[in-house]
């Protein structure tokens, strides 16, 4: 029973890291995802894929995870802090002061 996690978790764990890699390869200039590693790793790629992975696609890629993550212990810890298991944004208006800025 013990190992259905660490499944679920390099399972989880594999298709981020491939949607991450998707993300650096699917723009307006589309590039190869051999390309994409390549960059990545210092490999022999042209410069300008290059400099578009890694100054453009890679920078937004990375925040992108990052609020992704941020967002998630951020809901975690609302609902750990009124020990409310479906704890909302509703709960602290969050949501109407969203709407409001809108």
């Amino acid at each position: 029973m013990r190992s259905r996690p660490v499944i679920l978790f390099t399972a989880l764990s594999v298709l981020t890291v491939g949607l991450f890699l998707l993300d650096l390869a699917v723009g307006a200039v589309r590039i190869p995802v051999g390309d994409v590693w390549a960059a990545l790793t210092g490999g022999d790629c042209p410069r300008t894929t290059a400099k578009i992975v890694l100054n453009i696609r890679l920078i937004k890629a990375v925040v992108a995870l990052l609020a992704g993550a941020a967002l998630s212990v951020s809901g975690l810890q609302m609902q750990t802090l009124f020990r409310n298991p479906l704890a909302g944004p509703y709960v602290l208006g969050i949501s109407s002061g969203a709407s409001l800025g809108v």
